[in-house]
């Protein structure tokens, strides 16, 4: 049995399942929840305005204490950083199981890994050794002991250390014990985690598809695949025992080809028409998926860190405004710490979205509410914006 759906509605399932329709109080509890929900939050060193894990939180919290996260990572060890990632511990199971991969050697990558390491047995004892003896440490502790370097046609070509380190971290025998000033510092696994034991594959990818149906709302079994973290674990023979089983729906969206998943409870769940105005990070749940995007929300976005400035649109690190149920728009916020000031270096709005001064005003309030979180004193617009978008 096919389900239909308004557009409308499922971009409430997804908005909803994204925990962008309502804002609870941020705690410490509420942060936990935030990512136990969502699966993930990536990672990522632009700090444009804030970082990308700060921002995804922010839009679903408000301001919060940074603190909080700190607790959460570094002492209750509640979150943890894996790859380019922060997950919950309590995921440790799922991502366990894919260590366990990884050190088999599964898959052409995994192989390459396996071999690199094996190849540079040295360099993999000494770090070993450190951190037995000395941990936690930073990356430049450890010399380059490698008789094999790493080549790649990217920016970690010849950077054996820290490619060890990764490897490490991905084959589950070293994480991340801490941050200070700029710097990771890493810990042998076995004496930060709990000790746990795998999922097994056919419950990882029970566990990962409910999962993922629950944190994107409603999608196709591909976008399913595509949710960063989960995605490797989505298998269809899971996703066809959640039908069976009635966890799952079939959907069918309005104006969309093909069938789409939705959680039978979310279904079942009356969805009003959402209110309030946000702004989301480049790098966001809601909106990473591109594609998805475009055929949900109706908004083509793609970032522009890598154009060239004269050929950008929207701007180096343009923000998606999601104002009620829509995409709107984009608004490029620069933090100007030495003033305490943050700038919009450029504003994009859709062609078809309303310019009444209601909206106007709830796109203000959004910058002005990012403002306060990274900590600016006075919003700055550029020239030419109607005077409704700027209270200087």
């Amino acid at each position: 049995m096919t389900t239909p759906l308004s557009l409308g509605q499922a971009r409430r399932l997804a908005i909803h399942a994204q925990r962008l329709d309502v804002r609870p109080r941020a705690t410490p509890h509420s942060i936990l929840r935030t990512v136990e929900h969502l699966g993930y939050v990536q990672l990522d060193p632009t700090n444009v305005v804030a970082r990308n894990q700060l921002l995804v939180l922010w839009s679903r919290l408000g301001s919060f204490k940074l603190s909080d996260l700190d607790r959460l990572m570094w002492r209750d060890r509640a979150l943890f950083e894996y790859i380019t990632f922060i997950a919950p511990t309590s995921d440790l199971p799922l991502h366990a199981l894919r260590m366990r991969a990884l050190r088999r050697g599964d898959g052409p990558y995994a192989a390459r890994i396996t071999a690199w390491v094996e190849r540079n047995a040295v360099l993999r004892r000494h770090v070993l050794a450190r951190l037995r003896k000395e941990g936690p440490l930073p990356l430049s502790a450890f010399e380059d002991r490698s008789v094999h370097s790493w080549t790649s046609s990217g920016w970690n070509a010849d950077r054996n250390v820290s490619q060890m380190l990764s490897f490490l971290i991905r084959l589950g025998e070293v994480t991340i014990g801490g941050r200070a000033t700029g710097r990771r510092f890493f810990i042998l696994a076995k004496d930060w985690f709990p000790k746990i034991a795998p999922l097994s594959p056919a419950l990882a990818a029970l566990n990962a598809t409910e999962r993922a149906l629950a944190a994107t709302g409603v999608a196709t079994f591909q976008e399913l695949r595509r949710v960063y973290a989960l995605g490797r674990f989505v298998t269809q023979d899971a996703l066809t025992r959640l039908e069976r089983e009635g966890v799952a729906r079939r959907v069918e969206i309005a104006g969309l080809r093909g069938p789409r998943f939705a959680l039978a409870r979310d279904l079942r769940r009356r969805t009003e028409p959402i209110d309030g105005t946000v702004l989301l990070s480049p790098f966001d749940n809601l909106i990473i998926d591109r594609q998805r995007t475009e055929l949900l929300f109706g908004m083509r976005y793609r970032m522009e860190i890598y154009v060239p400035k004269h050929l950008r649109t929207r701007g180096f690190w343009a923000m998606p405004i999601l104002h009620r149920e829509q995409l709107i728009g984009t608004v490029d916020p620069k933090m100007d710490r030495e003033h305490g000031r943050l700038e919009v270096v450029t504003f994009h709005l859709e062609p078809d979205v309303p310019r009444d001064r209601a909206t106007r005003r709830a796109i203000e309030d959004a910058v002005e509410d990012l403002g306060a979180f990274a900590g600016a004193r006075e919003v700055v617009w550029p020239k030419g914006i109607a005077s409704s978008y700027s209270r200087r």
